[in-house]
């Protein structure tokens, strides 16, 4: 996945990614206002020792109290702490409250507290602190009980082997033995001597201050932000398992793969054209107003041009995969924009069960409808053609002889014959109607038909032998290329300004400046005409030469009506001033059709 396709999952599940970030900063932000505060406070204890022996033998050794880490919680501790700091208070409650660290290096054991006030906690740091240090006269006493058990049981071991010795005063093993268990009890023995004489086993180093005490866990800030992150990560989780899951189309290689045919082309703003056409009924491609809309309906009717190798007469049925597609829209723009590049086009309604078509097309007035059963449209060169019959089946009917020969009839009255067919899926009628074209259309939506759903309506039309060219893909949202493309040509704003400084100054005419010379400087001798016999006709004044004498000005251009050349791109020439109340066309309206008709040559 590239990063242009991952931005554009993030904006597809932009709502996800919102909905996590806001419900994740709102649990954080409950949290972090109803979790307690927790402060911890620190008090320190150095453990006093005694060395046994000259410091500098290596067989010197140290000798202290215990100094066990769980002595600070021991029960006795914790019973002299809760009378004195919480009475009544369960000493197994304080020991969640209580740790200890020794650090054998530096004979130091350090005891953290934690409570819900700054003072709490050192108030219970330094209690405990007070009560372990109290408590290890008791564990001395217990070290010497504990090193007279050990003695007591070595002295009857001597014992017995004393009397083996006695027994057998040449064996080796007893010998050895008895030397054993009498460096044991001399070891013992000094370890007890040693406990006897410390006379203070430790004392607080550093007691816990109001200062020291700290906020335990993460400030509020750092929750909410922490919220935020995960929250992000959710909801760009949850984005990307929505397009794994996803099995709609969402772009040109999906629906190529889909349908197994190329897409012709992707058409933009649909939507937008057709809530455009509700407001003024007149269709987009018709208006000759540059739109990406109406640009992809040219790119799609120059595809399907390709596809038909230049037949004299040509049938183009335009059909979809489900009801939702906008194909009578894309059909009767299509039929509108072949009329318009001066081919003769029918557009037949094929859909008997909605024929849409009909009034996407109106009557135009004047004659009726023809013997052929074709009518005219406000459209120049397009013709309407309806099929029905309500005495038989939709597809029944279609499948008639009756119907192939109206549909001959109406390939040879025009050079384009443009078929809106319904559903593939929902009907037979798009594969009987199929059976009669050349070129077969099949409009898909994209981020709204299913990928298997676009699969299953090709391979229908590919199994009943229609001639399908390709895929029309609708929904597609443009982008500024687009946009760029549909204006290309049009006049900046500063074009008539700088057309209008580069002109070279002519004299007055006396058809769109009634003041004549008099209404500019003072008329000489060689600025007047030339006599000649009176009559009504206006002429121009001769212009001058700088070098020479004057010369007669030329005569205006001939005003000539606008062509609509095969390319269906009106072709606006600048003409001469016109009669009163025939007003001139203007560069905004010229320049985007010259710009429309090199677009046109370019791609065909």
């Amino acid at each position: 996945m590239t990063v242009r396709e991952f931005l554009r999952v993030l904006w597809e599940g932009k709502y996800l990614v919102v909905g996590a970030v806001v419900l994740a900063l709102a649990a954080a932000w409950v949290y972090a206002d109803r979790k307690p505060e927790v402060f911890e406070a620190t008090a320190v204890v150095q453990v006093n020792a005694v060395e046994l022996g000259d410091s500098t033998t290596p067989a010197a050794t140290t000798t202290s109290v215990d100094t066990d880490p769980g002595l600070v919680e021991a029960p006795g501790v914790l019973q002299a702490v809760a009378k004195a700091v919480a009475a009544g208070v369960d000493p197994k409650a304080l020991a969640a409250q209580v740790s200890g660290q020794f650090d054998a290096g530096t004979q130091v054991m350090t005891i953290t507290t934690t409570a819900g006030t700054p003072g709490g906690a050192v108030e219970l740091a330094n209690a405990v602190a007070s009560a372990y240090v109290d408590s290890l006269p008791g564990v001395i006493d217990d070290q010497i009980a504990e090193i007279d058990a050990r003695r007591d049981a070595l002295r009857d071991q001597l014992d017995a082997v004393d009397e083996q010795v006695k027994s057998s005063p040449k064996d080796p093993l007893a010998g050895a033995e008895r030397s054993t268990i009498i460096d044991q009890y001399q070891t013992l023995s000094a370890s007890r001597s040693t406990l006897e004489s410390i006379v203070t086993p430790a004392q607080v180093l550093t007691p816990a201050t109001g200062s020291s005490a700290v906020v335990v866990g993460l400030p509020r800030i750092s929750i909410v932000l922490l919220g935020a992150l995960a929250g992000l990560a959710i909801g760009v989780g949850l984005a990307l398992a929505r397009r794994a899951l996803d099995s709609r189309v969402r772009g040109r290689s999906d629906a190529a793969a889909a349908a197994g045919v190329p897409v012709l082309a992707e058409l933009y703003g649909v939507t937008r054209a057709a809530k455009s056409y509700r407001r003024t009924p007149v269709l987009p491609i018709s208006s000759r107003v540059a739109s990406p809309f109406t640009e992809s309906i040219r790119e799609l009717r120059t595809a399907l041009h390709v596809a038909m190798q230049d037949r004299e007469h040509a049938v183009v049925v335009v059909t979809a995969t489900d009801p939702h597609a906008p194909r009578p829209f894309i059909a009767a723009n299509l039929a509108a924009s072949w009329a318009m590049s001066g081919r003769a086009t029918v557009a037949v309604s094929g859909d008997l069960r909605r024929p849409d078509l009909e009034d996407l097309l109106p009557r135009a007035s004047g004659p009726g409808t023809d013997p052929d059963g074709l009518r005219s449209t406000q459209v120049p060169n397009l013709r309407f053609l309806a099929l029905h019959d309500p005495t038989m089946d939709p597809a029944d009917f279609l499948a008639t002889d009756r119907v192939r020969a109206i549909v001959e009839a109406a390939r040879d009255a025009g050079e384009v014959l443009v078929i809106d067919a319904p559903p593939v899926l929902a009907a037979a009628d798009a594969t009987i109607l199929g059976a009669y074209a050349d070129c077969v259309v099949l409009v898909a939506t994209a981020g709204r038909t299913a990928r298997n759903v676009l699969a299953e309506a090709a391979e229908r039309l590919r199994i009943n032998s229609v001639p399908l060219t390709g895929v029309a893909l609708a929904g597609v949202k443009g982008d500024s290329r687009m946009v760029y493309a549909s204006t290309y040509g049009e006049p900046v704003e500063s074009e008539p300004a700088d057309a209008s400084a580069a002109a070279p100054a002519a004299s007055p005419d006396p058809v769109t400046d009634p003041a004549g010379p008099a209404s500019g400087a003072q008329a000489g001798p060689d600025d007047a005409a030339p006599a000649g016999p009176a009559d009504d006709t206006p002429r121009p004044a001769p212009a001058r030469d700088e070098a020479g004498p004057a010369r007669p000005a030329a005569p205006p251009a001939p005003v000539r009506p606008p062509a609509f050349p095969p390319t269906g791109v009106r072709v606006a020439t600048v003409a001469a001033p016109r009669a009163a109340g025939d007003e001139p066309p203007t560069p905004a309206q010229v320049a985007p059709t010259i710009g429309r008709l090199l677009r046109t040559a370019r791609s065909s």
